[in-house]
């Protein structure tokens, strides 16, 4: 047995020293380790599953939702540039949002301002790629267990590989675990969302051997099914499914558990609860939805689909209320809508308290900064908003903006020597938009 196991954390071997350590590879670590590395910081990201891309290779969503709204593009940089690959090799498909229905024929040259379809597989090589070509070191299999810290900066990073733990040492961190993991293990100021708060988690699988039938009828058709209770218990009332791109499979969303995301034990209960629910909708369609008679399971997720789990308590929140009354945003660093609230935990699939507004609003940098460390920001999800804010940010090209946003700040820090805090926003923005990422509001 590894004696170093039971060794104090001082006395752990260092694995490397950096200049940029990301945590979590999913589009908002992508983004901030691409950014990071494109400066000619030298850079780390680790990940404790063994391929990058979060949500969308893990969870099997490789939907990425919000380029866009009213015409207008919001989310470009690396994201985009990732659509673009995806649509050289085939694999990239615009969705129509009110079907929902791949198109089926190339991306192109067009702007991107709605949804686009792709492939977990090819998504995963993609990634690799880009953080290849960016000289990014890659640590997968690899989970995040502690911090030390001195004097409100961290020194390094405790993680445990598969030889045993050790610690990494960098100059600037950059959190995009989506719990927050890094800035809560470093005792920075975190907030927990309630069960309601942090929305219904999912298991997404695909299904085969589906033929043809009209989606809005059968959305119809599911409601009234609901309605009358012939619905295996515990769904919402809401009929996710998307086409995928391979003919004759349909990618689900139904199933439902409701739950703390923070605690292996909660996550292993509504793990088995929702594995239990895939046989009973399968049944389900075979039995009452038209196109579904001879269906079956081809994959599914191997990680939960979590929309939102624990934050950081950032220099500045973003509220509500800013986004209602559009109060000016001094230091942008990525857009989004301004119509927020769905995935309820209730059996209404949209909570009673959603909001629908036009128009567009802008992340201001400070919610990537956690109160109480010096060199430390955090990205996507796990930004400092209120919880209602969550579904605007959350999808996978407005969390790799903010990602950029937080590679670029925590580049920055580490190349002058400086707090995060201290640095200038006009330098910040000037590089995001180098990198074409989208800092200011369409007008």
């Amino acid at each position: 047995m590894n004696s170093s196991l039971f060794r104090p954390m001082p006395e752990w071997p260092v694995i490397g020293t950096y200049d940029v350590a990301v945590f979590g590879a999913g589009p908002s670590g992508v983004g901030a380790a691409v950014s990071a590395a494109r400066m000619g910081l030298k850079t780390i990201i680790v990940e404790k599953y063994g391929s990058p891309g979060g949500v969308a290779t893990l969870s099997n969503v490789p939907y990425y939702m919000g380029f866009g709204a009213e015409g207008q593009q919001i989310a470009a940089g690396l994201a985009e540039e990732i659509i673009r690959e995806l649509d050289s090799m085939g694999a990239a498909s615009v969705v129509n949002d009110a079907v929902p229905i791949p198109e089926y024929k190339p991306v192109g040259d067009r702007k991107l301002t709605g949804h686009v379809l792709s492939s977990a597989d090819q998504l995963r090589l993609v990634i690799n790629r880009m953080l290849e070509r960016a000289g990014v070191a890659r640590l997968y299999y690899t989970s995040l267990i502690g911090a030390a810290v001195s004097e409100g900066a961290v020194q390094a990073a405790a993680v445990d590989c598969m030889e045993g733990p050790g610690l990494i040492k960098a100059k600037a961190f950059v959190d995009c675990t989506g719990d927050a993991q890094l800035v809560y293990r470093a005792g920075g100021a975190v907030r927990e969302y309630t069960e309601e708060e942090s929305m219904h988690k999912s298991i997404f699988f695909d299904l085969g051997g589906v033929t043809q039938y009209d989606v809005q009828e059968n959305k119809k058709l599911y409601k009234e099914l609901f309605a009358q209770g012939k619905t295996p218990p515990g769904l919402l009332d809401y009929f996710a499914c998307l086409q995928k791109l391979e003919p004759g499979m349909v990618k689900m969303c139904l199933t439902k558990a409701v739950g703390q995301a923070l605690t292996s034990g909660e996550m292993t209960r509504m793990e088995i609860e929702m594995r239990e629910q895939i046989p009973q909708i399968v049944d389900f369609l075979r039995r009452e939805m038209p196109g579904f008679a001879q269906c079956y399971v081809v994959h599914t997720g191997i990680h939960l689909g979590v929309r939102a789990s624990r934050g950081i308590v950032g220099l500045e929140t973003l509220k509500r209320q800013d986004i209602d009354e559009k109060r000016p945003v001094a230091e942008p660093i990525a857009v989004i809508t301004r119509t927020y609230g769905s995935h309820s935990v209730k059996k209404a699939f949209i909570p009673e308290w959603r909001t629908v507004q036009s128009g567009f609003y802008s992340i201001p940098w400070k919610t990537i900064m956690p109160e109480g460390l010096r060199n430390v920001v955090a990205g996507g999800r796990a930004i400092s908003v209120e919880p209602e804010l969550l579904d605007v940010l959350r999808l996978a090209p407005r969390c790799m903006s903010i990602g950029q946003a937080a590679g670029v700040t925590a580049a920055l820090a580490a190349m002058r020597g400086v707090d995060v805090a201290q640095l200038p926003y006009s330098e910040v923005r000037s590089r995001l938009l180098e990198l074409n990422v989208i800092v200011d509001e369409p007008q």
